[in-house]
């Protein structure tokens, strides 16, 4: 099984999954992913020959994604105090 991350949703009903452990993007029916599939989703997929058989979603992995990147934002957020003297 691979990891997988659900990259966004294409005009044409389609979903671009990336996996980077193949530096690989596959594009995939929306129909066939699991319903509260969203941007930012990870899986854990079987890959045979150029497709996806199966899919199931990784919620561990998504779970610590959506942390890391709430908190890079909250170190990115100016602090409420300044250093510098206001005229």
């Amino acid at each position: 099984m691979y990891s997988a991350y659900l990259d966004r949703f294409t005009d044409n009903d389609k979903a671009l999954l990336l996996v980077e452990k193949l530096q690989k993007e596959f594009h995939v029916d929306i129909n066939t992913l699991p319903i509260d599939s969203k941007a930012g989703t990870w899986f854990l997929v079987e890959i045979q020959g150029d497709e996806i058989t199966s899919f199931q979603v990784d919620e561990g992995k998504t779970a610590e994604m959506e942390q890391e990147v709430d908190d890079r934002i909250q170190r990115l957020k100016p602090k409420k105090t300044s250093r510098f003297k206001r005229n």
